[in-house]
């Protein structure tokens, strides 16, 4: 199956953190993106994330349907057939910008689904899904984090979070190009307080650095990739040190913590019962009464998997350096539209005459055909995903 598998997903997930790459994150909206995106992965010989936004899951169930989950689950299954025709690569699933509007509709159906499919010894439709609290205080944003975080674990998939506010427009929802776009190392150590760096489940976080949707045109958008950088080494620092746990996180003391009964290797819950939790000892160096994180715990100061919203159009430079700084994905939409579209527009553009029966013509039905633009717009989309494997240095590297 060319679909990871929870393992598969932590794997790719581990060695692009380790090795310094990171992975395009292509949103689709129809079976001629879903199969452009596979396309240009195999290839770049490149493994990667596919994912659909609440418009895209929506779309992916017929206009006149309208329905999330429905949408999603069709997308997943599709997925998981054509997929398996792509032997040499790894792809994972995934569900994009879920706000909180949309949690109860969409993504918890999502995840109790998948509870139930682990339960009876099946593999998840999903391989993670995004929790976008940017437009929420942090608190809140983490209070639903932590509940999240548990319902992923018994479904046995990745929580993806944002932390701050990512400019321009995506799906209808917008948000200023301000000082909200710079998340703070401040924010980095309550996310790794309330989450933990693994040991509570596997999660990655967008922390925002001037990210904005949309395309724009250059000098409108200001990243700071360095932040990404300040954020890593601070709660690096924070965990040696044993700051992440003092007396003032969440009301625990600093001997003990709460952990979970029956999690695999991976973080996921193993068990039936999602409230099996036990109050143990922690894990403490000898000098501080704190969970102790080693060197290789925090992958050389870099404790989180991040993820790059709002990318399209970025320079190669900054992008090269978010990749240094810890981002393990990027999710690209802007740009793979626009070359999917592009190609139908230069279609239609060169067969005028053909597409269109002017002036009481016929036209010529090899033109108008669906498959004739469709497959010149999928080749285009494929060939804009290799750049990006290639920019983002995941060409080549697909796991064996």
């Amino acid at each position: 199956m060319t679909i990871a598998t929870p393992e598969r997903y932590r794997e790719m997930l581990e060695s692009a953190r380790r090795n310094g790459y990171a992975y395009p994150a292509i949103n689709v909206t129809s079976t001629q993106t879903l199969n452009a995106a596979l396309q240009g992965f195999a290839e770049a010989q490149s493994d990667g994330i596919i994912q659909v936004s609440v418009g895209g899951a929506s779309y992916f169930s017929g206009q006149r349907v309208n329905d999330r989950v429905t949408g999603s689950l069709a997308f997943a299954a599709f997925a998981h057939e054509v997929a398996a025709k792509y032997p040499n690569i790894s792809i994972a699933l995934h569900t994009d910008h879920c706000a909180k509007p949309y949690l109860d509709g969409w993504v918890r159906p999502l995840l109790a689904h998948e509870a139930v499919e682990v339960a009876h010894g099946r593999e998840p439709a999903f391989q993670s899904h995004m929790w976008d609290g940017s437009t929420v205080p942090l608190k809140e944003n983490l209070d639903i984090a932590e509940d999240l975080l548990d319902l992923c674990a018994k479904a046995r998939t990745v929580l993806e979070i944002e932390v701050g506010a990512v400019g321009g427009e995506e799906d209808g929802h917008r948000a200023d190009i301000d000082e909200k776009l710079y998340s703070t190392p401040a924010d980095g150590i309550e996310v790794a307080r309330r989450l933990g760096l693994g040991e509570r489940g596997t999660y990655m976080a967008a922390f925002t650095f001037g990210n904005v949707h949309g395309a724009y045109k250059p000098g409108v958008v200001k990243l700071r990739p360095e932040l990404l950088g300040e954020i890593q080494r601070e709660v690096a620092s924070a965990a040696k040190t044993g700051k992440l746990y003092s007396d003032t996180n969440r009301g625990l003391n600093s001997s003990v913590t709460e952990v979970s009964e029956g999690r695999d290797a991976l973080g996921f819950d193993k068990s039936d019962d999602s409230d099996s939790r036990v109050v143990a000892p922690l894990t403490a160096s000898p000098s501080v009464s704190t969970p102790g994180y080693t060197d290789t715990d925090l992958h050389d100061d870099k404790p989180f998997m991040l993820v790059f919203h709002g990318g399209s159009g970025s320079s190669k430079g900054d992008i090269t350096a978010a990749v240094h700084y810890g981002v393990v994905k990027m999710n690209i939409d802007t740009d793979t539209q626009y070359a999917f579209t592009r190609a139908v527009a230069g279609h239609m553009f060169e067969h005028y005459d053909s597409v269109l029966k002017v002036d009481g013509e016929v036209g010529e039905k090899r033109y108008y055909d669906p498959r004739s633009w469709g497959r010149t717009a999928e080749d285009a989309m494929a060939k804009r995903v290799v750049e990006a494997c290639v920019e983002l240095g995941s060409a080549g590297k697909a796991l064996k």
